[in-house]
This record gives C-alpha cells, structure tokens and sequence, in this order.
C-alpha cells in the first residue's frame, strides 16, 4: 500500500470538514487504510487552549502566540503521522501549517517570518493540497446556516478576504506540498467530493506503477 499525506484548505466555511469526511469514508470503502487530522486538535494542551479559550474569546493572544500555539499543535502530532506514512497509510489532514501561516499573517504576523518559522519546524509536508476557495460572504452565510452561531474568526468577513488572499499566494507559490489544486468552492458537494477522490486514488494509482518500474 502506498502512502500519501492529503491537506484539506481553504476558508471556514467552504466545505473542508464535509470533503474530508467524504474522502474518508470513500478511501476506506476502497480498501485504504485512513487516518484523519484536524486543526487545532480537541485532545492536546495546545489544542484545548485554542479551541475553548481563544477561539471562544475567553482569552486574548497576540498573532506570535497564536501561530506558535498552532505549530506547536501540529508539532505534537508529527512523529505519529510520519510513523503512519512509513506504514504505507493514507493521511488526511483538515487544515494544517498551511493554514496557520494564512490566517495569523491576514492577522498581521509577516509573512515571510511565518514561512522561515514554519520551516525551522520541519513538519512533515502534504503530497497533495486541496484549497477549496470561496468567498467569504458565501462562507458566512454556510457557517451561520450549520452552527447558528460563528467564533471569532468565522464572524470576521473582512478578515477572511484577507486569509483568502493569503491563500492565495500560498496557491500561486504552491508553498509547502508536491501538489496544490485549487477547487471552485461553489461547486456541488457531489462535484468536489468526485473531483478529489478521483485525484487521490490517480495518484496512488500512478505511484504504485512508479514503483513497478
């Protein structure tokens, strides 16, 4: 079996907790043994401070805390993910550096400081990064529908253009990943969960035959 390390990303509220429940539950119906990741975790001490503090505006950070709080997050799972890819598992994770390094640097953390910070991390990279892209009025409204009520983050639109602009010079960079394929996040959940489920398999497909030769 051969491995690969899949990065969900985009915006909240473009769909990336949908696609990779999807993609899960159709790798693992092929046969594919599949582990998930998503950030900021609910289990770690880093991801607990995020989630039920700072996102839920219990506390203050400033954008240095913030980023390294996330890298730290990710940094815990590091030696378990690596140890699943030598395995020859498939690796999902929904949101990952790439994500960190859009949101704290729309918050202001430079941007080429956040690139060099993230590097000195080492953390392992994707082979394939889905950036779902939408606009963050479109996002908003998906948000407000689902949980009727948005975090910090979520309820900022004019600071989600700015994470998406980030993104995408992450995207014309492909900063980070062997592969970025951008997807229309107004596409139908169908038409997306298709569109990466068949890049997926294509691509274990053609590095099972690599290895062949």
């Amino acid at each position: 079996m051969e491995s690969l390390f899949v990065c969900i990303e985009g915006i909240d509220g473009c769909g990336k907790t949908t696609q990779a429940k999807l993609l899960i539950d159709r790798l693992k119906e092929n046969g594919n043994v599949v582990s998930l990741y998503s950030y900021p975790t609910h289990d770690s001490r880093y991801g607990k401070i995020i989630r039920e503090e700072f996102l839920a505006g219990k506390i203050e950070m400033s954008v240095e805390e913030q980023f390294l709080l996330y890298l730290l997050d990710m940094q815990s799972d590091k030696k378990k993910i690596l140890g699943e890819l030598s395995s020859g598992n498939i690796v999902m994770s929904e949101r990952y550096f790439i994500s960190t390094i859009a949101y704290q640097s729309a918050g202001n953390f430079d941007y080429e400081k956040a690139k060099a910070v993230e590097e000195i991390m080492a953390l392992p990279r994707p082979d394939i990064v889905f950036y779902i892209d939408l606009e963050p009025e479109i996002a908003f409204e998906r948000k407000k529908k689902q949980k009727g009520k948005t975090d910090r983050f979520e309820s900022a639109k004019d600071y989600m253009n700015k994470v998406r602009n980030v993104y995408e010079k992450l995207y014309a960079e492909r900063y980070g990943a062997k592969t970025w394929i951008r997807i229309d996040g107004k596409r139908s959940e169908r038409e997306i969960s298709d569109l990466i489920f068949a890049t997926v398999i294509n691509s274990i497909k053609k590095d099972k035959q690599q290895n062949l030769i």
